[in-house]
């Protein structure tokens, strides 16, 4: 190989080295480097609404551990047609709060929530979905939080896989 053939190599694999691992402006701190919302929602089948949303932000953990979680604040309606898109009822969620439970516990894992800074209030009215199903048979609980705006916190309980047969 010539010197000329070396640098030529090299060079190309510091350009693809530096192209690699880009951090995706909207990923929590922690998400899985390099994964774009784009490449992780495929991973799952699970999309944004198509109405506009606000505050988008997602983390997601490697196939080992696979998890997919984010949140978005969009209209009531566009909310709505989110979870009818997955399966669930708006009119119908799996559990409302304020919970009657002894003591009151969030939706999620606290130490998560507390990751992405996901906040709730035992005591404000919200509601819980846990029947959200993807093409890929993932399966979400999301968490809305009513307002003028809806927030919305989602998380995938199982990742699915795709249909070997499609």
């Amino acid at each position: 190989m010539t010197k000329k053939s070396i640098a030529a190599i090299l060079f190309s694999v510091a350009v693809v080295a530096g192209c690699g691992g880009q951090r995706d402006p909207r990923a929590y701190p922690g998400s899985e480097d390099g994964v774009s919302w784009e490449e992780a929602s495929a991973r799952f089948q699970m999309t944004l609404p198509s109405c506009p949303v606000k505050e988008f932000h997602f983390d997601v953990q490697p196939r080992l551990t696979e998890r997919l979680a984010f949140a978005f604040v969009a209209s009531k309606s566009c909310v709505d047609k989110f979870l009818k898109q997955y399966g669930d009822d708006p009119a119908n969620p799996t559990r409302k709060w304020p919970v009657s439970d002894p003591e009151p516990r969030p939706p999620f894992d606290a130490d998560e929530m507390r990751q992405f800074g996901w906040t709730y209030d035992p005591k404000a009215k919200a509601d819980l979905y846990t029947r959200l199903e993807t093409p890929y048979h993932a399966k979400f609980a999301v968490f809305v939080k009513p307002g003028i705006e809806e927030t919305v916190y989602a998380r995938s309980l199982t990742s699915g896989f795709p249909d070997p047969s499609k």
